[in-house]
């Protein structure tokens, strides 16, 4: 794959086992990579679940984290993401647009709990109880489980030691910026592009089939080729390479040998997980950010906007020309902006639901000076969201969009 560098055989690795302990323990693979046929994107989503619980059946031990199905583009992942979310799984999912990560509430609750302790003295242990202190009763949620993570890795980096505050702080917006890099959101099966996923390791790795191009020419073909190859070697344990044959990804036929079996996936995909979603999120220029913040601290949206949270649902309502968010009860909450309707007015009839991802929160300050005028309160937030579609059907006989 490197010219440079040419492909040679780890000879310290000869007097392990073939297979490893997969050879050993998994009668349907023994250690081999598997090339599984499958008839579609859901019929192919439905084989990635179903493999999953057969792997963890082998071996409990197994953690949501050890798994990852990768893609080229990320359309064949949405099939899968419906499919494993309807069965409950938790996911890691790759964000395609930046979420400015020191702006979420929790973590904001979190760095001020932190800088009214800033010139104490305190242990990673102590700390790890405030997280339950500012968010009250409220159950915990991604975000929550993000700063207790934090902390976790904290306490491990300074030995639970004692150390002043500060540090801690300091350590938590580097912690941010790193995550903000990497635009992953939950903790689970890992679902991402190839790209995304260069230089993570993974025991158990699904590469998804169906959006595999027939190169046009010896560049692009080596280019592919490369992306093929990064995404198989993520795999530390053992690796599934999935095949639609309407379609199929065109360096398949180049992997043989004793250490390939071909497999054809012969489950029937079941009625609940038939359900045809495609996820988008939902950009930061396409809502109106300050539409809150024009609006007096006493004025009622800034109440429902607290009282909304990450993992709730809201509602996209059409008001003339414009189209204004609501929550479950009908409480106006925020606006798209007029890119944001334009793009979204004729969609809205294929929408399943919008998530809230998180809660943003943004200042006086933020807004260019020439809107400073229209801003009535300090400080107000706004959701960031994620849009549940219904998509073509096309896109579901192994034809993903672009």
């Amino acid at each position: 794959m490197k010219g440079t560098r040419p492909i040679s055989i780890n000879r310290e690795r000869e007097p392990n086992l073939p297979g490893g302990r997969w050879g050993q323990i998994d009668p349907v693979s023994k250690g081999c990579v598997q090339v599984v046929s499958v008839k579609d994107l859901l019929h192919q989503a439905g084989y990635v679940k179903n493999e999953i619980e057969r792997i963890k059946n082998i071996d409990p031990n197994v953690r949501w984290s050890d798994f990852a199905v990768l893609s080229r583009t990320k359309a064949p992942l949405a099939a899968v993401r419906s499919v494993l979310e309807n069965a409950g799984y938790p996911l890691i999912t790759i964000l395609d647009k930046g979420l400015p990560l020191h702006r979420v509430r929790e973590v904001q609750i979190a760095l001020e709990w932190l800088m009214a302790k800033e010139k104490e003295n305190s242990r990673a242990s102590d700390l790890q109880t405030g997280p339950s202190e500012v968010r009250g009763g409220n159950e915990s949620n991604i975000w929550w489980r993000f700063i207790d993570m934090f902390l976790d890795a904290y306490r491990e980096e300074t030995a639970d030691s004692l150390l002043p505050v500060s540090w801690a702080i300091d350590r938590l917006y580097e912690f941010v910026a790193e995550q903000r890099r990497e635009k992953g959101i939950g903790q689970g099966i890992f679902l991402s592009t190839i790209h995304s996923a260069k230089g993570l390791e993974f025991p158990h790795v699904f590469v998804l089939d169906g959006d595999w191009s027939q190169p046009a020419g010896k560049a692009q073909r080596e280019e592919e080729r490369r992306v093929m190859y990064v995404g198989m070697t993520r795999a530390e344990e053992t690796l599934r390479l999935l095949k639609i044959p309407s379609r199929s990804n065109p360096f398949l036929k180049e992997i043989k040998g004793d250490f390939v079996i071909p497999l054809t996936y012969r489950g029937i995909t079941a009625a609940s997980d038939q359900i045809d979603k495609k996820y988008e999120l939902l950009g930061l220029n396409e809502i109106y950010l300050d539409f809150a913040g024009s609006f007096p601290r006493a004025h009622p949206i800034h109440g429902h906007l607290a009282g909304l949270g990450t993992g709730q649902c809201v509602s996209f309502y059409q008001n003339d020309s414009k189209i204004d968010i609501h929550d479950c009860r009908g409480n106006c909450l925020a606006r798209l902006s007029s890119a944001g309707a334009d793009k979204w007015r004729e969609r809205l009839d294929h929408i399943v639901e919008v998530r809230v991802l998180a809660m943003l929160r943004r200042n006086r300050d933020d807004p260019d000076e020439k809107f400073q005028k229209w801003i009535k309160t300090d400080n107000w937030e706004f959701p960031f969201l994620e849009v549940v579609l219904r998509p073509p059907q096309a896109e579901l006989n192994g034809q993903p969009g672009v």
